[in-house]
């Protein structure tokens, strides 16, 4: 084995040996009270008689403008979900009450870059698909992983989420993994997917946490899956709860 090799597999073991005590500390953590997920889990309790499509658009809506700061994605996520779409995401999008100026809950800007023609072309696109499909885990019934992850990149596109194979597609990622994976801090909706088939969610800060045990430096497609594969490497059935062990360890939470 070639000197990087032997570093490489060193760093892989060490990451793993500070990640496992985390991973078995998952279940006891409160995630959602301060991550955009919590929104969701909000929307999730408040709501009576929400459909399966409900959840689904509003932690898709979420996971789109999930980047930057916590406080301010989460206030935005909850006037989001909460005032504009007053907590029926799927008559929003199905009646097309995005048109005009929405419900003005927002001005011109919904969020940073996100200007509200763009969220309006995003609800367009999620308009048709629900007209093909009862539910988003109905429209990408049959599909690989990343065949998946491009249709969700796909009708998001306007937000400019990333493309697989030019981005690591992180609000995707993180969307597909909310629906799959069952526990804290998912939510296990979609039970016709595989946990193995997510991909981890890679941005600047997963970069620098484990830059040191992959081959490729940088928060790049091609990083997003040699990371995946060191997961499955870990653990082949559920891979991405050691993405949420590195959510664990950024948030500073200790064994």
């Amino acid at each position: 084995m070639a000197h990087d090799d032997k570093t490489l597999a060193a760093e892989r073991r060490r990451m793993k040996a500070l990640l496992d005590p985390l991973v078995d500390m998952i279940e006891t953590q409160d995630f959602r009270s301060g991550d955009p997920a919590g929104i969701v889990g909000e929307f999730t309790s408040a709501s009576a008689g929400m459909s399966q499509a409900d959840v689904e658009i509003a932690a898709l809506l979420v996971s789109m403008i999930s980047w930057g700061n916590r406080k301010a994605i989460r206030s935005t996520a909850r006037r989001l979900v909460f005032e504009e779409m007053e907590a029926r995401p799927e008559r929003y999008i199905r009646d097309g009450l995005f048109e005009g100026r929405g419900r003005g809950t927002f001005g011109r800007c919904v969020y940073r870059t996100l200007d509200f023609p763009h969220f309006q072309a995003v609800c367009r696109n999620l308009r048709g698909a629900l007209a093909k499909a009862e539910t988003l885990e109905g429209l990408v019934a049959g599909k690989t992983g990343v065949e998946a992850l491009g249709t969700f990149c796909g009708l998001l596109a306007p937000a400019k989420v990333g493309v697989p194979g030019s981005s690591p597609c992180k609000r995707m990622c993180m969307f597909m993994r909310w629906m799959t994976r069952t526990g804290a801090p998912d939510f296990g909706l979609w039970r016709t997917r595989s946990r193995s088939d997510l991909f981890a969610v890679m941005d600047v800060h997963v970069n620098r946490q484990t830059q040191s045990m992959r081959r490729c430096k940088t928060p790049s497609w091609n990083g997003c899956l040699e990371l995946t594969e060191i997961f499955k490497s870990w653990d082949p059935d559920d891979p991405l709860k050691y993405d949420v062990a590195l959510m664990m360890l950024a948030d500073g939470v200790s064994h």
